[in-house]
């Protein structure tokens, strides 16, 4: 009887162990970085190639390309498009905050974005 104890205490030592050894899942999920540039964005430095198209892209696209229901308004087909209505999207997007209408951008994106607008849109 004594070396049954023996083990089930050994067997509840072990488990415990292993319990400890498990995701620490009180740590914050990193933000991932905006689409179409990585953290080395900065608003000095954003240009249409490394970061707002790539917000277009995946913010815009999915209701301004195609048959999707924003394409009576704007239809959104790379740079040119954007910058033939700068003024409009800095009204609905930056100004507003009406577009996406899935949910705004979030701070950094809102940043960067109307720090592009602000250098005058550059491409590159």
């Amino acid at each position: 009887m004594k070396q049954y104890v023996s083990k089930a205490a050994l067997l509840v030592i072990v488990m415990l162990g292993f319990a400890g050894c498990g995701k620490d899942n009180d740590s914050p999920t990193p933000e991932p970085p905006p689409p179409g540039g990585g953290n080395d964005v900065t608003v000095e430095n954003v240009t249409y190639a490394n970061f707002v198209g790539g917000l277009f892209q995946s913010r815009c696209s999915s209701c301004h390309t195609g048959a999707g229901a924003g394409t009576s308004r704007w239809v959104f087909s790379g740079y040119a498009s954007v910058n033939d209505n700068l003024d409009r999207i800095n009204d609905v997007v930056v100004v507003r905050r009406i577009m996406p209408q899935n949910g705004s951008l979030s701070a950094r994106e809102l940043q960067l974005l109307e720090a592009w607008i602000d250098k005058g849109a550059p491409q590159n």
